[in-house]
């Protein structure tokens, strides 16, 4: 069965937007339940806001049921950054992983363009980025903006002190069926580790290319979340 931490990462990839292409992302609010062989073992609460000329997106997900009796696992993420046009670009990034047995932490700052001081399990690094370089939470709105402006889907990111490219492929159209109803999405994918990990997300077009579901198969071992709740806040 997947480890908790994997249930936790996989729905830190999680990402509920409402946009209008060429726009920033609309501020919102929004929540997930995550399953693993046919049980919840998690939900995800997602928030975007703006405050003047910058953002805070922010992810906080718990380990429910059992699982939270065995393993009491939390995980939060934070981007906070700047409103560049109708772009937002990384500022400061946090990612906290607990559990009952051991806790993880990367913080991050941006002090220029090309530059990336952090902290990762109280061990400092500097690592040198190309410019425009974003955090491993930030890509999700990117995504969805480029998914909308039809745009390649190709970043640099830097997490756990290494930078690295993500690259998601369009797999066409899909309809699907969730709790909050029927929707005809964007089918996009991501493969890494020589196809041993698998991430796949559908973008449901009329949410806006919300991700009404996703994915995640890492070597057999299947994890997905569904959209229980969304609301536009701006």
């Amino acid at each position: 069965m997947v480890t908790q931490a994997r249930v936790l990462v996989m729905a830190g990839l999680l990402s509920v937007i409402s946009l209008q292409a060429e726009a920033a992302v609309t501020a919102y609010q929004a929540s997930y339940s995550v399953a693993n062989s046919g049980l919840t073992v998690g939900d995800t609460n997602v928030s975007l806001s703006y405050s003047n000329n910058g953002y805070t997106f922010q992810k906080q997900t718990k380990a429910n049921g059992m699982a939270a009796l065995l393993s009491g696992d939390t995980l939060t993420e934070r981007s906070i950054g700047s409103k560049q046009g109708d772009q937002l670009q990384t500022q400061q990034y946090l990612y906290q992983h607990k559990s009952r047995r051991k806790a993880k932490t990367d913080q991050y700052t941006f002090t220029n363009p090309t530059q990336v001081k952090g902290n990762l399990d109280n061990t400092a690094y500097t690592l040198k980025v190309p410019a425009g370089t974003i955090d491993p939470l930030l890509i999700e709105l990117r995504l969805i903006e480029d998914i909308a402006a039809n745009r390649p889907l190709k970043y640099s990111i830097t997490e756990r002190g290494k930078l690295k490219t993500y690259q998601f492929q369009r797999l066409g159209k899909e309809t699907i069926t969730t709790s909050l109803g029927k929707y005809t999405c964007e089918k996009v994918q991501m493969t890494r580790d020589n196809g041993e990990r698998q991430t796949t997300l559908w973008l449901a077009s009329e949410l806006g290319y919300v991700a009404a579901k996703i994915q995640h198969n890492e070597k057999g071992n299947i994890t997905e979340a569904e959209i229980t709740k969304f609301k536009a806040t701006q």
